[in-house]
Order: C-alpha cells, then sequence, then structure tokens
C-alpha cells in the first residue's frame, strides 16, 4: 500500500489541538508520514500502548508474531503482552488472532528462552490470552 497512514485515515496534521514538542508527538508524526508497509515493531508496540490507530496496530502486531511469536521491543514476548491489554472488542477478526495463538501454542516447546523465568511468564500470558478470546 502506498499511501501514507495520513491520507488512509485522513489526518490533517495541520490540525493538531497540542504541539508540544514530545517525544511522543516527534514518533507520531513520523507515524502517520509512512505508509502501511513501513511500520515497524516500535511503531507497533507505541501504537498499541498508546492506543493511537489501534485498528492498524493490532492488524501489523498479528502480523509480526507470525513471523516472530516472542517479538518484543523491550523483552521477548513483550508484543504479546501489549496485544493482550488490548480489550475483545477492539478486534475486528478475533478468528484470526485465535488462529496465532493456536499457531503459538502448538509450536511453543520450540522457541528458544533466556531463562527458565521468562518460559513460564510467556507461558501463563499465552493461557490468559487463550481464555481470554475464549479458546
Amino acid at each position: 500500500m502506498s499511501k501514507l497512514i495520513k491520507e488512509i485515515y485522513s489526518i490533517d496534521q495541520n490540525i493538531q489541538t497540542d504541539m508540544s514538542d514530545s517525544p511522543l508527538d516527534h514518533w507520531y508524526d513520523r507515524l502517520i508520514n509512512k505508509n502501511v508497509n513501513e511500520i515497524d515493531l516500535e511503531d507497533v508496540s507505541r501504537m498499541l500502548g498508546q492506543h493511537v490507530l489501534i485498528d492498524l496496530g493490532i492488524e501489523k502486531a498479528i502480523e509480526i508474531l507470525s513471523e516472530d511469536p516472542l517479538a518484543g521491543e523491550m523483552y521477548d514476548g513483550h508484543l504479546l503482552k501489549l496485544l493482550y491489554t488490548i480489550e475483545t472488542n477492539n478486534f475486528r477478526d478475533l478468528s484470526q488472532l485465535k488462529r496465532i495463538l493456536q499457531t503459538i501454542k502448538s509450536s511453543f516447546s520450540q522457541f528458544e528462552w533466556a531463562d527458565e523465568e521468562d518460559q513460564e511468564e510467556y507461558a501463563v500470558l499465552l493461557e490468559l490470552f487463550l481464555k481470554k478470546v475464549g479458546l
């Protein structure tokens, strides 16, 4: 998709109510001037954490998790944890999320973990997420 995010969502950068100079504002300006294919893990993590363009953030998070279930900006599994914090009514298609969670669960034993504690925390998060979506 070659359209910029600000074009897709009809965002007018000239109508900014708060013109602060914070790092979050700078990130947002960079984000809306990207196309969808340019969004990276950092962008998705912030989108989910800040509840900004949440539908797009969810879509990209599922895409990233399908390639790397341990993806995370801060630590292994951070992206899954951020996605878990989003209310299920924000998901357009829960079946896609359910599929990726089931795939992660079925391949869980093949992941390489830094330590046993990380593995246990991820396993608990995964089980909580599965319950949250009714699996």
